[in-house]
């Protein structure tokens, strides 16, 4: 088996400050002399979710991106994939990335309706701007 690297790639590697940085944290070595941190320290945010994130801003989500991030929401919209035989019921593209679950009384008019299932059908994207209710127009 041929080498990775050739021996002199491999000294220059070996012996330069890259390799023993590497080789202390490995080890778990203090190398704070250089950086200030252990291996093992959390930095920053990281896992910090919620309050206790520094960027945490009060809990402003929208009601309507909670709404549609929920199970429920995703739950709807595979029944009503799966009803319509993910099939655009206009024109009958069944093109999967390009599938819209539509809401034939508007989402933001009809709050009891959102979750509904026969509120809702397959319409493929160019179908979906159609609509009267696509991205706020006028709607009924």
């Amino acid at each position: 088996m041929r080498p990775r690297f050739s021996l002199q790639a491999q000294h220059n590697y070996m012996t330069s400050g890259v390799y023993q940085r590497n080789k202390e944290m490995k080890t778990g070595k203090n190398i704070g002399s250089r950086n200030g941190f252990k291996k093992g320290n959390i930095l920053g945010n990281f896992g910090k979710t919620g309050e206790k994130n520094s960027h945490w801003k009060g809990g402003i989500t929208p009601l309507h991106l909670k709404i549609r991030g929920s199970k429920e929401y995703k739950l709807w919209r595979t029944a009503v994939f799966t009803r319509d035989n993910f099939t655009c019921v206009w024109c009958g593209d069944k093109t999967s990335g390009n599938l819209n679950a539509d809401h034939i009384k508007p989402f933001a008019q009809y709050p009891e309706l959102r979750l509904a299932i026969d509120n809702g059908r397959t319409l493929c994207v160019p179908c979906h701007r159609t609509t009267t209710s696509y991205m706020n127009k006028s709607s009924t």
